[in-house]
C-alpha cells in the first residue's frame, strides 16, 4: 500500500500531506476509498494513473452487466467493501474472470481469493472510477457503499469494532442462507458454554454436554450425517438436533468456523455447494 501511494504522489493523484494522513489512519474504510470520499484523490486522475500502470479503465457501465448470478452471488456488501472489487465478466466456458476494482494494492488477494473458488481460472482487472463503482453496486447489488462507509466512520472514533463484526457476520449469514435449507450459529463463550442461535430462538448449553461438538470445535470444517454418528452423539446433542431443530437422520450436517478463532460456527443443513464455496462464504 505505502508503494502504490509513493507512485501516486509522484503522480501527483494525491499531495504527499494527504498520502502520509491517510497512511497513518487506522481505519476500516480502505485508504484509497477513504480519500476518494474525503476528495483527496480525483477519480479522473486515479483511472489516468491506473492506465499509466497499464490497467484498462472502465468510463461507462457496460449494458448487460454481470448477468451470471452464480458468480455474482459472492459479491455481498462485506466482500465488495473489503475487497472493494465487482465482477465484470465471467466465462465458464473459457476460464475467464473479469474484476473491476478500485485500490490495485488489493488485486493480489482478490485473485487469491477467487483461485480458491474457481481453479484454473484466468482473472483480469479493469479499474471503475468511484462514481460508476457506486452506481453499479447500488444497481446490481442494492448496496449503497457510501452509506455503509460513513457507519464504520462513525463507530472508528470509539474503536467499536464489534459493530463492524456483527455486520461481517450478518452478511456472511445472508450468503449461507442462500445455499441452505437451514442455517444456526453456535458460539463458544469462554470455554465453558456454547450458545446456540436461531432466528427465534437462543439456547445455552455447557460445553461438556457437547462432546462430539467439542471434538468438531477443534476442527474448521466438518461434515457429517447424524445416523452415522448416533452411537456418540450425547443425550443433550440428540435435544439439540433432533427436537430444536428437528433435523432427520439423513440430512447432511456442515459445521464451519467463522474465522481462525474457531469461537463462531456455521451450523448448515443440506448444503446446496461443494465444501470450497461453504468455506469462502463463510470468511
Amino acid at each position: 500500500m505505502r508503494n502504490l501511494m509513493l507512485k501516486m504522489v509522484q503522480d501527483g493523484v494525491i499531495s504527499s500531506e494527504n498520502a502520509n494522513k491517510i497512511l497513518k489512519m487506522k481505519k476500516n474504510v480502505d485508504p484509497i476509498w477513504f480519500a476518494i470520499s474525503k476528495g483527496m484523490i480525483d477519480e479522473k486522475k486515479l483511472a489516468k494513473f491506473y492506465e499509466k500502470e497499464g490497467y484498462p479503465v472502465m468510463y461507462e457501465e457496460k449494458k448487460g452487466f454481470m448477468s451470471d448470478d452464480f458468480f455474482a452471488r459472492f459479491f455481498t456488501p462485506d466482500v465488495i467493501t473489503r475487497l472493494l472489487a465487482l465482477p465484470v465478466s465471467f466465462k465458464k466456458e473459457t476460464k475467464e474472470i473479469v474484476i473491476g476494482f478500485i485500490n490495485s494494492a488489493l488485486t493480489g488477494q482478490i485473485r487469491e481469493t477467487i483461485i480458491k473458488i474457481f481453479p484454473g481460472f484466468s482473472i483480469d482487472f479493469i479499474h471503475i472510477p468511484a462514481s460508476i463503482f457506486k452506481r453499479i453496486a447500488a444497481k446490481h447489488f442494492l448496496f449503497d457503499i457510501d452509506r455503509f462507509t460513513a457507519v464504520l466512520l462513525q463507530l472508528e472514533p470509539n474503536n467499536e469494532l464489534f459493530s463492524d463484526k456483527a455486520v461481517k457476520i450478518m452478511a456472511t449469514k445472508k450468503k449461507l442462507k442462500e445455499i441452505s435449507e437451514q442455517l444456526y450459529t453456535l458460539e463458544l463463550e469462554n470455554s465453558e458454554s456454547v450458545i446456540f442461535k436461531e432466528e427465534s430462538m437462543t439456547s445455552r448449553f455447557p460445553l461438556k454436554s457437547l462432546s462430539t461438538f467439542k471434538e468438531l470445535f477443534a476442527r474448521t470444517y466438518t461434515e457429517f450425517i447424524p445416523e452415522t454418528v448416533m452411537n456418540s452423539l450425547s443425550h443433550t446433542e440428540k435435544i439439540l438436533l433432533f427436537t430444536n431443530i428437528g433435523i432427520k437422520k439423513s440430512d447432511k450436517i456442515v459445521l464451519v468456523a467463522s474465522d481462525d478463532t474457531k469461537r463462531l460456527f456455521f451450523m448448515i443443513i443440506n448444503p446446496k455447494v461443494d465444501k470450497d464455496q461453504i468455506e469462502f462464504l463463510a470468511k
